[in-house]
């Protein structure tokens, strides 16, 4: 199959001063679409900007969804799923863009999205019609995979795509920079809660162990080349 994996750049984000990475000031928001003969799939739908506490606190740019795709040649007609990494509000906040497709998420993540302070509950709802719970590692189509990697937070997972001998990893928020990728590090302040610090750096190991010709990053535009 001739699989491959374009970058949408969805938005950002300044990061206030709670904020673990604060000294960068600000974060780029990234999904990306798998073309695939079936359907393509969109991982992450990126952040918006009808939530008035979230705007004052992040003062978020967005790009439409939509734009998004049809700006690296794929028609959102066209799009068969949705994986969403995890349920932290730059991630999910566009999953409304393409009501009618569904949605795979972690039961775990799921769980963790119903904790005080987590996400923004109405854009990390997932209408029954459209859930696709999975409960660890699952085939979404033919070549392209989920593998549970948890850590940044409970129920997070990251995608892999195997297109004949070539296997590209889409980390998602794994870690946070294609440096920590090189590395196998994980930074403590980006994991859920310490709890999960084990966890992380074991879901890290698992990516690498891939052995992957490119990995791809929610918030590092550069790409992991192998």
């Amino acid at each position: 199959m001739d699989l491959s994996i374009r970058t949408l750049i969805l938005g950002s984000v300044q990061l206030p001063a709670f904020h673990p990475r604060a000294a960068e000031g600000s974060c780029v928001i990234q999904g990306f679409v798998v073309t695939h003969p079936d359907g393509a799939v969109v991982v992450d739908t990126g952040v918006a900007t009808d939530h008035d506490l979230l705007n004052e606190m992040y003062r978020p740019t967005a790009t439409p969804l939509v734009d998004a795709l049809n700006s690296v040649g794929v028609d959102e007609r066209d799009v068969v799923a949705i994986v969403n990494t995890h349920l932290h509000f730059d991630h999910c906040g566009q999953n409304r863009m393409l009501p009618s497709v569904p949605v795979y998420v972690q039961a775990a993540e799921l769980e963790a999205a119903r904790l005080p302070m987590f996400t923004i509950p109405e854009w990390a709802e997932i209408a029954d019609e459209r859930r696709r719970v999975i409960d660890g590692d699952a085939e979404i189509a033919p070549g392209v995979s989920v593998v549970a990697t948890p850590g940044h937070t409970p129920g997070h997972q990251s995608v892999v795509v195997r297109n004949d001998d070539r296997v590209e990893v889409i980390v998602g928020q794994c870690c946070y920079t294609c440096g920590e990728f090189t590395d196998g590090t994980v930074l403590p302040e980006d994991m859920h809660d310490t709890s999960l610090l084990a966890r992380g750096m074991a879901s890290l190991d698992r990516l690498r162990r891939l052995n992957p010709a490119a990995a791809y990053f929610s918030h590092d535009t550069t790409v992991f080349i192998a």
